[in-house]
């Protein structure tokens, strides 16, 4: 990496064609392919990782909530939570900021303000078009076309980064090798098979031939025998002998075994992306579900959070409901519903909104069941009560 550093201003100017993958030469690794954004797409597995976790999130619902009375509450949301700019809905910006993440582990977020400061529009700026520049300890950005932004336009978000580094390292820069080796390995098996990387067969004699005898014989088999199933009579201390198809079967094992690779950089289950390892059965592929939302998507829906709630003003914050991956089937809900509104746990407007349908008045309220029946004979309990417990204190005082 280089970068310059001017000693009077205290500067110092890092781009992204040198720390990221680019258009250009890309990261040097062993395989001597040209490994970037472009080229690392072209990787099925690579395409099925990054558009997997850019679809997941994107997919979900992102809303503003604030605490109220030591609950989580909705309140409105400003327009560019579901209009972020002119172009795009909510799921082609967020995708487009996985997509940026995930493959340059940097995502530059162009903030519009109004007058009062107030957001009104966001855009995503590709990583290639932006430079990041270290002035002290504030970043400032410089556009392709020279405009200078700071923070108060730009919301930076980094995948993976040390202190006092100013961008987020890169997925394909880390693991440059691998990626490498993936597309040496996508290029010699189209190779194999498009140019017969290994012969059928093979003829064989103690004799010395000419390469013009070589080919006259190659010549003359091939014209005889070629899709003919009748027998070949050998002379001249010739012997035929057929060529396995292993070494291709081990080549498409070993594209396999890079696919789990690349999987594991991106921390996906194999599984999700076809790949042949982590077989599921439909009995465990509930529990495999929730486990990838707690291991691999929680970790960047809270890096998401975290920085989008910098846009929103007070004390309200954006959150992503991820709620419809962990509740598992229909029958499930519906029974963890009943359970969660007879304990306490839950208001029944809550639950209602598990499945998309509109609050009903008094829906806010608390109730407690118990072995079946409600509390005060099922009339709901003040909103003032926040667990079961409370409701069992009050049962006790009152009996």
């Amino acid at each position: 990496m280089s970068f310059i550093f001017n000693e009077q201003r205290g500067e110092t100017d890092y781009t992204l064609a040198e720390m990221l993958a680019t258009r250009g030469a890309g990261h040097a690794n062993w395989s001597g392919e040209k490994v970037d954004q472009y080229t690392a797409l072209g990787i099925s597995a690579v395409l099925s990782c990054v558009s997997l976790l850019a679809d997941s999130i994107a997919s979900l619902p992102m809303r503003v909530q604030r605490w109220d009375s030591g609950r989580k509450i909705y309140v409105e949301s400003p327009t560019w939570v579901s209009k972020p700019n002119s172009n795009q809905q909510k799921f082609g910006f967020i995708h487009q900021v996985m997509a940026s993440l995930a493959l340059h582990g940097n995502a530059f977020i162009f903030v519009d303000r109004d007058r009062q400061g107030r957001v009104v529009a966001v855009e995503n700026i590709h990583p290639d078009n932006i430079k990041v520049r270290m002035r002290g300890m504030e970043k400032v950005y410089e556009m392709s076309d020279k405009t200078i932004l700071t923070n108060n336009n730009i919301l930076h978000i980094v995948w993976f980064s040390y202190p006092q580094e100013a961008l987020g390292l890169s997925p394909l820069k880390l693991q440059k090798n691998t990626f490498g080796l993936a597309l040496a390995m996508e290029r010699h098996i189209n190779q194999w098979y498009s140019q017969g990387a290994t012969p059928s067969s093979v003829l064989e004699t103690d004799r010395e031939l000419t390469a013009e005898q070589a080919s006259s014989l190659q010549a003359t088999w091939t014209s005889h025998h070629t899709r003919s199933r009748k027998p070949a009579v050998l002379t001249g201390g010739l012997k035929w002998k057929a060529v396995s198809a292993e070494a291709g079967e081990e080549l498409i094992q070993a594209r396999d075994q890079i696919t789990q690779e690349i999987a594991r950089v991106f921390r996906i289950p194999s599984y999700l992306i076809n790949s042949k390892g982590d077989s599921q059965t439909y009995s465990n592929i509930e529990s495999a579900g929730i486990n990838f939302v707690r291991h691999t998507l929680l970790a960047w829906i809270s890096r998401l959070e975290d920085n989008l709630s910098t846009l929103i003003a007070g004390k309200s914050f954006i959150t992503f409901d991820t709620s419809y991956y962990l509740r598992g089937d229909q029958l499930s809900r519906i029974r963890a519903g009943q359970a969660g509104i007879s304990s306490g746990i839950f208001t029944p407007n809550e639950v209602r909104e598990w499945f998309d349908y509109e609050p009903y008045e008094n829906g806010d309220e608390f109730y407690l069941g118990i072995q079946g029946a409600v509390a005060n004979d099922g009339q709901p309990l003040g909103k003032d009560v926040g667990s079961v417990y409370d409701g069992m204190d009050r049962d006790n005082q009152d009996g």
